[in-house]
């Protein structure tokens, strides 16, 4: 990852065990277990940057809000709410993908996007503007 990459996502909860499982069946990320501890570590899968769910902070509120990426925006809000979590904006279409935003079971937003520009880029090699090259 280069610079401006996210490297490490921190995301405030008010129960590790809670927020792991909720984690774990909608994107399946692994959790570093420990139960003396106020925080514990994630990985989300090959390219993400890993991070942490903590205690030590409050859980509900604005704070950053992430984008997570996934193959069906729709499909993965609903997964969300069977898994206790809410909605917080409806899908959007935009002109390089769709996106929407959940709350876990917290409260904490996370967003979801799916991208339609596979295989393309924009002129120097940035994603996700209108104006991009075919690879």
């Amino acid at each position: 990852m280069g610079p401006g990459s996210f490297i490490f996502v921190e995301i405030p909860v008010r129960s590790l065990q809670r927020a792991a499982d909720f984690y774990a069946a909608l994107f399946g990320w692994s959790f570093e277990v420990d139960d003396e501890a106020e925080s514990w570590n994630f990985t989300p899968g090959p390219g993400g940057p890993m991070g942490r769910i903590t205690m030590r902070r409050a859980a509900h509120g604005q704070g950053v809000l992430v984008f997570v990426a996934v193959d069906d925006v729709n499909a993965t809000i609903s997964r969300a709410i069977e898994l206790g979590g809410g909605t917080s904006e409806p899908t959007t279409r935009i002109d390089v993908g769709e996106y929407a935003v959940f709350t876990d079971p917290d409260g904490t937003r996370i967003g979801l996007f799916h991208s339609h520009l596979v295989g393309r880029r924009q002129p120097g090699g940035l994603p996700g503007t209108s104006q991009h090259d075919e690879d």
